[in-house]
């Protein structure tokens, strides 16, 4: 190995060690409470090494969030794939998502954070990390629109509203109701089943109504 190639390599160990101590400090602090200094701090860094390798927390919340969304999107991929009908894709879809979550406490909790501003780290200036993002919101979203289309062109949903529009419905009443189990917003007085039959009986009935006739 030349020293070219070791030099980027320890680079890139460098910049893992920053990320995995952002997310235990981001798990024991919570979002509003975690500071470059703590993340640097906790890392064994000076801050302004830090800031050779993200701009800003945002920059690094961002870099967090896109190794996970990777993962995500690769059980995604693999439920779009499957050989069943729209419907199916969609529900598989719906709970790899939710399964994702519980085996993720960093995603979880960012999901479900109820004062997180994802406009803080999607108006950023343009990175390799920003760009990255980008891309892997728009395969999901790619992903969601196709098999929304195969359910348009199988007869099996009849939409009315643009299927882009759709997608993102269905994707706010999928966190909504991760935001809802999350922070306990349930009356106590009602009967509550586990949160994984909660998330798919919404996403069942979601799926009835795209298959309802459109509203005059």
């Amino acid at each position: 190995m030349g020293v070219r190639e070791r030099r980027e390599k320890e680079r890139e160990q460098r910049r893992q060690d920053i990320l995995d101590s952002a997310r235990a400090v981001f798990l024991k602090h919570g979002f509003e409470q975690t500071s470059m200094d703590r993340i640097a701090q906790a890392a064994e860094l000076a801050k302004g090494t830090l800031y050779l390798y993200f701009k800003n927390r945002e920059e690094l919340l961002m870099a967090l969030i896109g190794d996970d969304f990777e993962e995500l999107l690769e059980m995604i991929e693999l439920a779009v794939k499957k050989k069943e009908p729209a419907d199916k894709k969609l529900l598989h879809c719906t709970t790899a998502f939710y399964r994702f979550s519980q085996d993720n406490q960093f995603f979880y909790q960012l999901m479900t954070q109820l004062h997180f501003k994802p406009e803080c780290i999607m108006n950023q200036p343009s990175t390799a990390t920003t760009e990255q993002f980008q891309e892997q919101n728009e395969r999901l979203m790619g992903l969601l629109t196709q098999v929304l289309q195969e359910g348009v062109d199988s007869k099996m949903f009849q939409l009315d509203h643009p299927i882009h529009y759709v997608v993102l419905q269905l994707m706010v009443a999928s966190k909504g109701t991760m935001v809802v189990l999350k922070n306990n917003m349930i009356p106590q007085t009602l009967k509550r089943p586990s949160d994984e039959r909660i998330i798919h009986d919404v996403a069942t009935l979601l799926i009835k109504g795209l298959k309802c006739q459109p509203v005059q």
